[in-house]
């Protein structure tokens, strides 16, 4: 699909579409369906599948009203958005652990998971106070699985930058989690 044509799509209303619409459209949803079914360590265990995630994002981006400048501006805030997604169910499975006083539950992977989500967000938030940029291209890359030429595009800087900032954010990441 073209680009004009996808922001275009993207940010129109979305109603009476043409048969070659929907079928972009589709092409879109099955995109961001992949984007979930990659994070599915993050979804397995955290009480949402991969269809309830892609329908949240999705309802994210049309709830607000967003207007997108192109594909990888769309896919960046689809990042940010099953990010939010994630934490929320995250922050849903710990309410469990105050509620309940059950050890078995308390064992089970659906709150550990939760546990290191809400550690990596902690994290992140930190990161964010360091560097906005490293938060974003982690962001983007490990909730997006968005390329790293695309990233480099939105950032309009090199590829090779973002690699390199790519692994700074994990390294800072992987340093601050293990303390």
């Amino acid at each position: 699909m073209h680009i004009n044509n996808f922001t275009q799509l993207l940010n129109s209303n979305q109603k009476n579409l043409s048969p070659e619409q929907e079928s972009d459209m589709n092409d879109i949803y099955q995109k961001l369906k992949s984007i979930a079914k990659s994070q599915k360590f993050k979804i397995k265990t955290n009480g949402l599948n991969t269809t309830a995630l892609v329908n949240e994002a999705w309802l994210k981006t049309k709830g607000n009203n967003k207007l997108f400048n192109d594909r990888n501006h769309f896919f960046a805030y689809c990042s940010i958005a099953m990010r939010h997604i994630l934490i929320n169910q995250s922050r849903k499975n710990k309410l469990i652990t105050y509620i309940e006083d059950n050890q078995d539950i308390l064992q089970q992977d659906i709150y550990q998971q939760s546990d290191y989500l809400l550690d990596l967000e902690r994290q992140l938030k930190k990161l964010k106070l360091f560097s906005p940029r490293l938060e974003q291209i982690f962001t983007y890359r490990f909730y997006g699985e968005m390329e790293f030429n695309d990233i480099a595009e939105l950032f309009q800087i090199s590829e090779r930058t973002i690699i390199r900032d790519w692994k700074k954010a994990r390294t800072m990441l992987s340093i601050a989690m293990k303390r």
